[in-house]
């Protein structure tokens, strides 16, 4: 009986580190993501366990993770280092956006915001009125993003945010961190966790 109880134990056990979180940057180096276009990959680097984005030449790039996803939660701390900036996250692949920093278009903060051309329902047509209140521009930010099918959900430092059901959306893709062409900056990443959902 003492057997069974045990071997019931290591079984609950397991199962739930499953279902847990685990790491997508390791705090040491840049294994499980590559750069888009290679040849700016210097852009992307490992300092004291942060992972730091910065384009001096104004270049594009996108750094992905060389596995693709589908439903998940994802998490991660964010902190900007220069005045202007235009980042985010691409949850599937090219297509929509988790814009952190001043959109391009609109010139205006669109953290947390959800950017989907794709849609033709507007360039942004995943919005709230709550960024000036709880976007802590040059410090450190947590972002939360949920994906359920075609469901996008943004939270920023624990504060609901976008609720957005996507029409042209990949099912499945890499994620995305990008430092957008046309503008000097930098910014650095840091407790970058994912929880797929099965």
């Amino acid at each position: 009986m003492l057997k069974i109880s045990y071997l019931i134990v290591v079984l609950i056990i397991a199962g739930s580190c499953g279902t847990g979180s685990v790491k997508l940057f390791d705090g040491k180096t840049l294994d499980g993501w590559e750069c888009d276009p290679a040849e700016v990959s210097s852009h992307w680097k490992v300092e004291n366990g942060e992972l730091v984005g910065e384009n001096p030449d104004e270049k594009a790039s996108m750094l992905w993770t060389t596995r693709t996803y589908k439903d998940y939660d994802l998490e991660l701390e964010y902190i900007t280092l220069t005045k202007d900036y235009d980042t985010g996250v691409f949850p599937r692949g090219n297509g929509h956006q988790v814009q952190i920093g001043i959109s391009r278009s609109l010139q205006q903060d669109m953290t947390a915001c959800i950017y989907a051309p794709k849609d033709e329902k507007g360039a942004y047509p995943g919005q709230t009125d709550k960024v000036d209140e709880f976007h802590k521009v040059g410090e450190w930010n947590h972002l939360r993003v949920i994906m359920t099918g075609k469901r996008i959900q943004t939270f920023l430092n624990e504060e609901p945010f976008v609720d957005y059901e996507g029409i042209v959306i990949n099912d499945e893709g890499p994620i995305g961190l990008q430092l957008h062409g046309g503008v000097h900056m930098a910014v650095k990443f840091r407790n970058i966790r994912i929880k797929e959902i099965l």
